[in-house]
């Protein structure tokens, strides 16, 4: 059959490593994959949710799907390793299936699908970085839904012993913008330090510092983790409420 490249301008990867709801994502893809031009291949026998119709620019989900990405060498820019491809992809286990979650904003639909997965080195351009092959082989239905025009940003003190607000005035934010975590102004309870911000309450989702970014595509807590004063170490963190 013949294919269509997708464009790849505004969609996103996102992985659920810890299997807890909460993605990590992807930055920098390139290329996303190829289309089927019969619109019955995805109407009839790929489409889970209540929408029977062809949505233009969308992949065939019941085959490998592969994702193009910059890879940044681990050492390459000190100030962006954290952000590395390469970095997310090797926290990954190899053997284990992941839930995935694609976001097509300019069609205001996102899938998430459960998937094992492989990935390559290829070579860019002479004048462009490594290149990354990331591919899915799918092992459940894909689960389509419609993705909201704006995501709100909450900051969560979880603590019954902290004590403040923090309401960020930037809040909604517009789906795909990067949002930029603010500085904790909760006063901690006795005892205890901020020590990071957390997407679960009990400290087991995605870890931000003040400063960090990340795209929004959901409605975003993020809670206070206390750690012990003088303590310096993870293993004090106190997330829950006292």
């Amino acid at each position: 059959m013949t294919t269509n490249a997708v464009s790849a301008q505004g969609i996103r990867l996102g992985v659920d490593i810890n299997n807890n709801g909460t993605y990590k994502w992807f930055s920098e893809v390139k290329a996303v994959p190829e289309i089927g031009e019969n619109p019955d291949k995805i109407e009839v026998t790929h489409l889970t949710s209540p929408i029977k119709e062809y949505i233009a620019d969308i992949p065939d989900y019941s085959s490998d799907l592969s994702f193009t990405m910059n890879a940044q060498p681990f050492i390459h820019n000190p100030s962006a390793v954290s952000d590395s491809n390469l970095n997310l992809i090797h926290a990954l286990s190899k053997t284990a299936t992941y839930k995935w979650c694609i976001v097509y904003p300019q069609n205001k639909m996102k899938v998430e699908l459960h998937g094992q997965w492989s990935w390559k080195m290829g070579a860019g351009s002479v004048s462009s970085p490594m290149e990354a092959v990331l591919s899915i082989i799918p092992k459940s239905a894909p689960q389509w839904a419609e993705i909201q025009d704006t995501y709100t940003v909450s900051y969560d003190k979880n603590s019954a012993s902290a004590t403040g607000e923090m309401t960020d005035s930037s809040s909604p934010y517009d789906a795909g913008s990067t949002v930029t975590v603010m500085a904790s102004t909760f006063t901690p309870p006795e005892g205890k330090v901020f020590g990071a911000w957390n997407t679960m309450a009990d400290g087991t989702g995605l870890s931000y510092d003040a400063s960090d970014t990340f795209v929004i595509y959901d409605n975003t807590t993020l809670y206070a983790q206390w750690t012990d004063i003088g303590s310096g170490g993870d293993d004090d963190q106190n997330g829950g409420g006292e």
